[in-house]
């Protein structure tokens, strides 16, 4: 009996996380450390980080509801980590842009600077600024 119960529950949770998957594509999904249920637990979030959705052991393990994601709660904030504030929002995005577009240019400062639609000079302040050598 305990092998038939666990099989249905590995087969439910696979359904699930198919089901999962095909509702979010282009989505990133998230592992959430949830216990027992960690495989199953997941966040679908979009490039912007904001999450789309979750299972139903991620909802659990996070306390989420239909109304805090259908609100587009960031996912830094439905997984707890700490918090910064606006402004060092700000700089971490902006940081995070520019490091994009020099690993895209394999580090050639010219054509990210191009990429960005931005001077050379201009990319350099930029990382003075950021502290990005």
């Amino acid at each position: 009996l305990a092998i038939v119960t666990q099989t249905v529950r590995d087969a439910a949770m696979r359904i699930e996380l198919n089901l999962f998957r095909s509702a979010f594509t282009g989505a990133r999904f998230l592992m959430i450390p949830a216990g027992a249920n960690s495989a199953a637990a997941l966040l679908a979030v979009d490039r912007h980080d904001l999450v789309l959705g979750a299972t139903r052991a991620a909802r659990i393990a996070l306390r989420l509801d239909d109304k805090r994601i259908a609100a587009g709660i960031p996912a830094a904030d439905a997984l707890h980590e700490a918090g910064v504030s606006q402004q060092d929002e700000i700089v971490e995005a902006e940081k995070a842009a520019l490091l994009r577009a020099l690993s895209r240019a394999s580090g050639n400062v010219s054509q990210a600077a191009i990429a960005l639609g931005i001077s050379r000079a201009t990319l350099h302040r930029k990382m003075k600024k950021l502290d990005l050598h």
